[in-house]
């Protein structure tokens, strides 16, 4: 059928007027005995669809009733919702516009975590939560103006019982903690916000809280000392590989000092990518030797996940100073730590290779991960699940064997005392045992009873400690 309206003829038989209305009726088409009906709507085009009526070649009367009634409604509807200020006809279906929602949210895009913006990973778990708003509805595309807003209410539930089947393309691994779907809700009503804003709904959902049965302990996965040291080993080897091309032994070298400071400051990913030269200070309360091994770390409020900012003292002095000599950044003669020139201070700590003024990209950083999981998973880490994190759980346990006070642990951490109890203490077996074959170490076993301060990077007590 061609644009426009249909006409009685060739295209349209059996037109009948829907409340007199010359802008909505229903028909046949000469080749179908289905109930047709068209609608048109000042400003807002026009709208084809099937009733899904069947009619009768011999008899113009059956199913015409019930084909009236179904354009009426249909009519009424769309006068509502003119009338409400929503689009009067809706073509889209429920993923149509999720493209432009990312394409929104894409302009929000800042570096830091800043009132009204969202960072590049946030972006990116958005389209991850859309995808799974998609595998709710099984990847069937509905129309806007069926959604069944009891379904979606079951979202939660659906996300918290949900198992991992790699035989079902569809199904996905349950998250671990009520936070994962509380983010997950929060974009999917943002989506949905978006739409009653461009005025195809009336409402946005409000779902509720869903409470497991029983409280699951939250288990993330961290390295023991054997296995932190043997993966040591292998990315120092990995760094240096004859073979890489230079970007690519800058990236090693780069990212093998990102996870020696992660475990030694306890830093969460996001936030040490975060990191500018200017937030390196020296600390001001350690002696002229200390400050040779630690320094200040001034962590912005809108660099990190929590959106506060704090001040952390960590060992980390030779690793960022590695990071330095790599990136080519001169050093700057002022004090003992390795401060950089004025015109380097904005610049990313951890930046492109030949591109100190430019971030270290999600694909290489993530692609290099990889690498290293492909290196290190089979023979060392087993069947724990090593992420990036995990370097800084792996920090946070070693200090907690370590008998740093729970309370200095949680600030440092940037964390709660209770998350810290909760979180770590279920390793608490394992950690026993693991603590008891080192200590069988001398060497080891002394080096921690001289310690008389937190500035002993976890990376040097090891040195000593065979594997």
């Amino acid at each position: 059928m061609p644009k426009g309206r249909p006409t009685q003829g060739k295209w349209v038989t059996h037109k009948i007027p829907i409340l007199g209305r010359r802008n909505c009726y229903i028909y046949k088409r000469p080749n179908s005995e289905v109930w047709q009906y068209y609608l048109q709507m000042d400003g807002e085009g026009q709208l084809r669809a099937s009733t899904r009526i069947e009619g009768s070649k011999d008899d113009i009367n059956v199913g015409q009733e019930e084909a009236i009634e179904f354009a009426t409604n249909k009519y009424l509807d769309a006068r509502g919702r003119s009338q409400t200020g929503m689009k009067a006809i809706v073509k889209k279906k429920l993923f149509d516009l999720m493209d432009d929602f990312l394409k929104e949210e894409k302009k929000r895009i800042r570096p830091y975590n800043v009132d009204g913006y969202i960072t590049e990973r946030t972006f990116y778990a958005k389209s991850h939560h859309l995808n799974l708003l998609k595998k709710f509805y099984s990847g069937k595309n509905i129309a806007i103006e069926k959604i069944d807003w009891e379904k979606l209410y079951d979202y939660p539930l659906w996300r918290a019982k949900e198992k991992c089947n790699k035989q079902n393309p569809i199904a996905i691994k349950p998250p671990k903690t009520q936070q994962t779907i509380s983010a997950e809700l929060t974009t999917i009503r943002g989506y949905f916000a978006f739409l009653l804003k461009k005025g195809y709904i009336l409402k946005v959902p409000e779902f509720k809280r869903v409470v497991r049965e029983k409280r699951e302990e939250i288990s993330r996965d961290y390295l023991n000392y054997k296995q932190y040291k043997q993966t040591n080993n292998t990315l120092t080897a990995w760094a240096k590989s004859k073979t890489a091309t230079p970007s690519q032994t800058y990236n090693r070298h780069v990212l093998r000092n990102a996870i020696f400071i992660m475990t030694n400051s306890l830093l969460r990913v996001g936030t040490l990518r975060n990191l500018e030269w200017r937030d390196l200070d020296v600390a001001e309360n350690l002696d002229e030797e200390q400050q040779k091994i630690g320094h200040l770390i001034r962590v912005r409020k809108e660099a990190c996940k929590v959106g506060v900012s704090r001040k952390v003292i960590s060992p980390t002095v030779e690793y960022f100073n590695r990071i330095r000599e790599l990136a080519g950044i001169p050093k700057a003669p002022r004090s003992q730590f390795p401060h950089v020139p004025p015109e380097y201070m904005n610049f990313p700590i951890l930046s492109k290779w030949k591109k100190v003024d430019e971030r270290m990209g999600n694909g290489t950083f993530y692609r290099e991960w990889c690498k290293i999981k492909e290196l290190c998973q089979a023979r060392y880490w087993g069947s724990k699940n090593i992420t990036w994190y995990s370097f800084r759980h792996t920090g946070i346990t070693f200090n907690i064997e370590r008998k740093v006070p729970l309370l200095q642990l949680a600030k440092i951490a940037g964390t709660s005392l209770k998350e810290i109890e909760h979180t770590y203490y279920h390793h608490e077996q394992e950690s026993k045992e693991t603590w008891n074959m080192f200590t069988q170490n001398r060497i080891f076993w002394n080096k921690i009873k001289e310690d008389k301060n937190d500035l002993v990077a976890i990376d040097k007590l090891l040195e000593e400690v065979e594997v």
